[in-house]
């Protein structure tokens, strides 16, 4: 499982003087039962050939070590022991040099993260994969409300420093992607906090992701996110301007048009963060408690053994 991971850090290396690389999309791809779902694996670089390699797909359940599918080479494939030919079937794209799975008749034994890979032909013996694409086998269609969106306003100045707030709301299932990126396409990975919970009827999701940064950064940063149903971005202007919102795909309001950020959404949200601290610290302190009590206990045990007659 770490090999797997470490693996999947790094989904590039050097092919010659060229870069090498496997992006699987989409990051979720949820069907319903009986239904057909199907995954991409682009591989880019000089000097690969999707033609000669050898593509492998692999298949993790949750909890489980990844077990392989099958490998395809050129028009060949071969299966592994325990999987159907009739439901899964590879195919490469010779011209978009894109890695394709399809699984057929889905099943909820078919949930799970599915990788590609492909072998470093100059390095003996090591195996790179892409990054993952969940499967979700759910009767819940996918959703994302770009609608719901939205930037907080820049907390208060705190030591020199302001947060921003990336609030997404109601979407299912729950993975997805939010990166921060100033206006050269940098990502911000410093400062970053992200936190995602579950809605009462368990069919969406919310998420908060916010970025503290200098307040003299001059700066102008974005709210990037990825999810199966939309990929998009909303821009924020930098502390030392005016905080001004646009529109990118109705993902937030404009303030022109006399339209605000309604504190309600504020005050769940913060009301919503301290009563989890407040669970949190109160889970700890119970704790706490009972190991103390579990102590005394054991010191007394003995104690009261000695002093009964034989």
């Amino acid at each position: 499982m770490l090999l797997l991971q470490v693996l999947i850090v790094t989904s590039t290396w050097s092919y010659g003087y060229s870069q090498i690389t496997l992006t699987q999309t989409p990051l979720s791809v949820t069907r319903e039962e009986t239904k057909t779902a199907r995954i991409g694996c682009k591989i880019s670089g000089e000097g690969f050939n999707i033609d000669s390699a050898y593509i492998h797909w692999y298949r993790q359940r949750p909890e489980e070590v990844p077990e392989r599918i099958l490998y395809i080479r050129s028009l060949s494939t071969s299966m592994d022991p325990g999987f159907d030919s009739k439901k899964f079937k590879a195919t490469n794209d010779f011209p978009t040099s894109t890695a394709n799975l399809r699984v057929d008749q889905l099943t909820s034994k078919d949930a799970g993260t599915y990788y590609c890979a492909t072998w470093d032909i100059t390095v003996y013996g090591v195996k790179y994969f892409g990054s993952g694409t969940k499967l979700v086998v759910s009767n819940i269609k996918a959703k994302f409300n770009s609608t719901t969106m939205k930037i907080l306003p820049p907390s208060t100045e705190q030591d020199g420093k302001v947060s921003y707030m990336c609030l997404i709301q109601d979407f299912y299932p729950n993975v997805i992607k939010v990166t921060w990126e100033d206006e050269n396409k940098n990502e911000e990975k410093n400062g970053v906090h992200e936190e995602i919970w579950i809605h009462r009827d368990n069919e969406s999701y919310s998420l908060s992701s916010w970025l503290t940064v200098d307040k003299n950064s001059g700066k102008n940063y974005s709210c990037k996110y990825q999810h199966e149903i939309q990929n998009n971005y909303v821009p924020v202007e930098s502390p030392d301007k005016p905080v001004v919102t646009q529109t990118t795909g109705s993902c937030i309001s404009k303030p022109e048009n006399g339209t605000t950020l309604s504190t309600d959404t504020t005050d769940s949200f913060t009301h919503r963060t301290a009563s989890l601290i407040y669970i949190v610290l109160l889970l700890k302190s119970t704790m706490y408690y009972v190991i103390v009590l579990f102590f005394i206990y054991r010191m007394q045990s003995p104690i009261k053994r000695r002093g009964k007659k034989p």
